[in-house]
């Protein structure tokens, strides 16, 4: 459980930041800092952790007419006790200017949070937060590959036939302690100076703002140092408490032939591999390549807390037909879930449809198109840990549903404006939420529907009043 010591880092980091607006702001200018207020509702009994928040700059400008991207931050809570919220804003629509702003909200179950977002319309240059980077989209000629993009849990590589490669993150494992450590860690609290004694003893020092978050009681938890921006992960096995670190961002790792951090979890053939995209001739029942030649990449954000990679074929050709392609793909911090949005302009080829899937691991498989999921459950390929793989679409939008030895192939069809999207996740050796088994990963699936279906509600409240 997050403490007291967030709120207090936090809080410092926030107000510092607004005496940068006031520090920036030009010579005579308005030194009051504007605010925009919103409630944020959970309206589902369950809790959700980095859930993001997308607002756009036209909404807000219509709440607040001089509302600026230049200089802002956004807090929860009220004064003197508010907390900065992890937040950025992107240039989607790549029209040079910045125009939708995301930030990350933990909310509990049925909990309703207002949130602020100050900012100076006064400041001319754009101020950014140290914020530890959690996310990276990055293009790499050298993997004969599109595109690679990650959070700090999980990487993709964006292949040119349209296919997505997963890649887990080995952990870096640091030290054990005695098991007798283990109540502490599951009442949560402040640390023990015995057992930050042992962090000490290793070289690693820990920061006074720590808090505790436990993923599954006496058996696996989260030793989050806010101050440093770092967290360790503490598992118990064979009577003795052991302790890792994640090696976060680490595309660069995919150039090593012989990596030792990532782990190739998904195969590296076919047209779809982890929620890929293909074409599908529905005569032959087999997929089709995305064209390759003509089209392009650009990088849309590679942000702190959100990095998106968008892919356009401008004219792509078949039988004769000539349609415009754009995918554009999505991760967040905190987060193993690939967010992918596809926009068809023109129309397809008769016979011709799109899918994107999932692979059909060793284990066991399960799907619902009425509630829009397939997941499979396994090892990776080199049978190294379990290893469950997700695929979450609008079932509104879900056609057929092939089931081949390898892949569960999903037919996506686009609304009325020629979109559509979905997300895929992998989740490697129990690294997300403690999960370890295949009834675990398969109701962890089912929430996660439920919850992505279901967004939270958002409203813009009046002003506040001058004191």
């Amino acid at each position: 459980m997050i403490k007291r010591q967030k709120s207090v880092m936090l809080l410092g980091m926030s107000l510092s930041f607004l005496l940068i607006f006031k520090a920036c702001t030009v010579p005579g200018g308005n030194q009051k800092i504007s605010k925009i207020r919103l409630s944020i509702q959970n309206t589902l009994p369950i809790a959700r952790k980095k859930v993001p928040i997308l607002l756009t700059g036209e909404q807000l400008r219509k709440v607040s007419p001089d509302f600026s991207f230049n200089a802002y931050s956004v807090v929860t809570g009220k004064a003197p006790r508010e907390v900065m919220l992890p937040a950025q804003a992107d240039d989607v629509n790549y029209d040079g200017q910045r125009d939708q702003l995301c930030f990350l909200l933990d909310l509990a179950g049925d909990e309703t949070k207002d949130v602020s977002i100050l900012y100076d319309a006064n400041v001319k240059a754009q101020l950014t937060l140290d914020i530890k980077k959690q996310t990276r989209g990055a293009i790499f000629p050298e993997l004969n590959a599109v595109a690679a993009i990650e959070s700090n849990l999980i990487a993709y590589l964006l292949r040119h036939n349209g296919a997505i490669t997963a890649y887990g993150k080995k952990r870096a494992e640091l030290f054990s302690v005695d098991s007798v450590f283990e109540g502490e860690l599951d009442a949560g609290g402040i640390l023990s100076p015995a057992l930050r004694q042992h962090f000490q003893s290793h070289n690693i020092t820990l920061s006074e703002q720590v808090a505790l978050e436990n993923q599954k009681p006496m058996q696996q938890w989260v030793i989050k140092d806010l101050q440093n921006q770092e967290n360790y992960f503490v598992r118990k096995a064979e009577g003795q408490l052991n302790i890792s670190k994640s090696i976060g961002l680490s595309l660069n790792a995919l150039l090593e032939p012989e990596s030792t951090t990532m782990v190739a979890l998904t195969p590296l053939a076919g047209h779809i591999g982890c929620g890929g995209l293909a074409l599908w001739d529905k005569e032959k029942a087999q997929t089709i390549p995305l064209p390759e030649g003509d089209d392009y990449v650009r990088i849309l954000a590679s942000g702190s807390i959100r990095s998106i990679v968008q892919r356009v074929f401008p004219e792509a050709e078949r039988y004769g037909k000539t349609f415009q392609l754009t995918s554009t793909v999505f991760i967040y911090g905190e987060s193993p879930w690939l967010e992918h949005h596809v926009h068809i302009k023109g129309d397809l080829p008769a016979g011709t449809v799109i899918v994107t899937g999932i692979p059909i691991l060793d284990v066991n498989s399960n799907h619902e198109k009425k509630q829009g999921w397939a997941w499979s459950w396994g090892k990776d390929n080199a049978q190294l840990a379990p290893l469950g793989v997700s695929l979450i679409y609008p079932s509104a939008q879900g056609g057929d549903v092939t089931e081949t030895d390898a892949t569960y192939y999903v037919t996506l069809i686009p609304d009325v404006d020629g979109r559509f999207s979905y997300r895929a996740s992998a989740i490697w050796g129990a690294g997300i939420d403690g999960i370890e088994n295949e009834n675990e990963f398969a109701q962890y699936v089912q929430t996660q529907a439920t919850m992505m279906k279901t967004p939270p509600a958002i409203n813009f409240l009046p002003p506040e009043e001058e004191k």
